[in-house]
């Protein structure tokens, strides 16, 4: 699946330690309607300072009020996401990186963004190739078909979303930091929401004990900065040409208004405004 990138030119952005959870999903959502070219790609990579990052399914639990409120307490920003999946935290040791790409949406495979994302991965890793299993890890937040994991014990999800000919393809690393304490704010979310409530849909049932940093896995310190330098390695040895995107006045305008848009739509799923 990394042919999906191979030979490509990688325009890259970067948006890392920010505080306002809203920019890294309207940037997203500003390279998906991009127009590219079959022979180029966007990888955009950026990191948050404390924020609680919810699926819309997150918003439907029957005491949402008193579940913000969990993360209010710990001193967390909410935000709604408009790609799949459900709530995750994020912090500086949470890294999380897009690839956005054109596809030909009648050939484009439901799992073929979900196994590049994974072979990328056991690249930039490839000391723990062999170990790393795309699994779900049922009792992690945000379980789903590709949970990455070590020993059963999960460090990253992905997901993914297409509009006309783009596919973005999403995962959150958790590279370094306090991931018990992560999970355990999300456990308290759920309790909070749920109160034991039987309901159809089906929420996770959070061991605090299955989710873990890449740095405790590996036992080795990792920093941002040496997560980059890995990226840049693999794409180097995939032959591509990477160049530091920049956004254009065109961008910048379109930026503006995918970003009111998704304040609006927050707004609107948090608060009901």
């Amino acid at each position: 699946m990394l042919d999906l990138i191979k030979n490509k030119k990688v325009n890259i952005y970067t948006n890392l330690n920010g505080n306002n959870p809203l920019i890294p999903i309207a940037t997203d959502e500003l390279f998906l309607r991009q127009v590219l070219t079959n022979n180029e790609c966007i990888l955009h990579i950026h990191s948050l300072e404390n924020s609680a990052i919810l699926g819309t399914p997150d918003t439907r639990v029957p005491y949402f009020k008193e579940a913000l409120d969990s993360f209010y307490n710990n001193n967390l920003i909410p935000a709604v996401r408009n790609i799949g999946g459900l709530g995750i935290i994020a912090d500086t040791g949470v890294i999380s990186f897009s690839i956005i790409m054109k596809i030909n949406p009648s050939t484009f495979s439901l799992n073929a963004g979900y196994n590049l994302m994974t072979e990328f991965i056991k690249e930039i890793f490839p000391e723990a190739s062999s170990k790393i299993q795309a699994v779900e890890i049922s009792n992690s937040y945000c379980p789903g078909d590709f949970d990455l994991s070590i020993n059963g014990k999960k460090f990253a999800g992905i997901a993914q979303r297409k509009v006309k000919e783009n596919v973005v393809v999403s995962i959150y690393l958790s590279l370094f930091g306090n991931q018990q304490n992560r999970t355990k704010i999300m456990k308290e979310y759920y309790e909070a929401g749920l109160k034991d409530q039987e309901i159809k849909y089906k929420y996770p049932k959070i061991d605090i004990n299955c989710m873990d940093t890449l740095e405790n896995l590996l036992n080795k310190s990792l920093t941002t900065k040496e997560l980059l330098e890995k990226i840049l390695r693999v794409l180097h040895s995939l032959n591509c040409e990477i160049e530091k995107g920049n956004y254009s006045n065109e961008m910048i305008e379109n930026y503006e208004e995918i970003f009111k848009q998704t304040k609006q739509r927050n707004n609107k799923l948090l608060h009901g405004e």
